[in-house]
C-alpha cells in the first residue's frame, strides 16, 4: 500500500515529511468522571521528537503525560507512524475499531483517512471552504469524498493560492 507523506502535525500544524519523522498518541482513561470503563481517546498524528520543530521544548509535539495525569488521570500510549501506515497498519487501525478501544470511532476513521486514502490529507483542510465556494457538491456524508471530489478540492486550493 502507498505512503502519502507530508501529512499535518496534529500539534504544531506543520509538515511530517515522512513515515520516521512522524508518531501516534493517544490517552488511555475514562473519558467521563462517572463512566467506569476506561477508554482511549484523543487519537493524534505528530512528530516525532527527533523531527519536531519544537524538538528543543520539554514535550516537543507530545502530549504532556505529567498534565494529563495530574489533570485528569490519563496515561499516554504511543506507537511510530510505521505501525499504522501499509496494509499491517490498517489492520491495526481497523483493530481498534473493532474492539471498540477508542470512546469515539471517529477518530480512528479520520486517521484512517489520513493515512490510507490518497489526497485526503491534503484536500481535508479545504472541504468546508471548497463546498462553500461551489466546487463540488457533496454526494456523500461529511469527509467520505471520492478521489474526484478531493482532486477538485486540491485544484480550487492551488488557484486559492496562486492568486494570493
Amino acid at each position: 500500500m502507498e505512503v502519502n507523506p507530508p501529512w499535518t502535525c496534529d500539534e504544531c500544524g506543520k509538515p511530517i515529511l515522512s513515515v520516521d519523522d512522524g508518531w501516534v498518541e493517544w490517552l488511555n482513561g475514562r473519558s467521563e468522571p462517572d463512566n467506569i470503563q476506561r477508554s482511549a481517546h484523543h487519537l493524534r498524528l505528530v512528530h516525532h521528537r527527533h523531527a519536531s520543530p519544537n524538538a528543543d521544548r520539554k514535550n516537543a509535539c507530545y502530549h504532556d503525560e505529567n498534565q494529563w495525569f495530574a489533570t485528569k488521570r490519563y496515561t499516554v500510549a504511543d506507537l511510530p507512524l510505521s505501525s499504522f501506515v501499509g496494509s499491517d497498519g490498517l489492520i491495526t487501525l481497523l483493530s481498534f475499531l473493532y474492539d471498540k478501544r477508542f470512546s469515539e470511532e471517529s477518530e480512528v476513521l479520520e486517521l484512517i483517512k489520513r493515512l490510507h486514502v490518497p489526497n485526503y490529507e491534503a484536500a481535508r483542510h479545504y472541504f468546508e471552504a471548497a463546498i462553500a465556494n461551489g466546487v463540488f457538491e457533496p454526494r456523500s456524508a461529511p469527509s467520505y469524498y471520492d478521489q474526484e471530489e478531493m482532486r477538485a478540492v486540491l485544484n480550487w486550493a492551488q488557484e486559492q493560492q496562486e492568486q494570493a
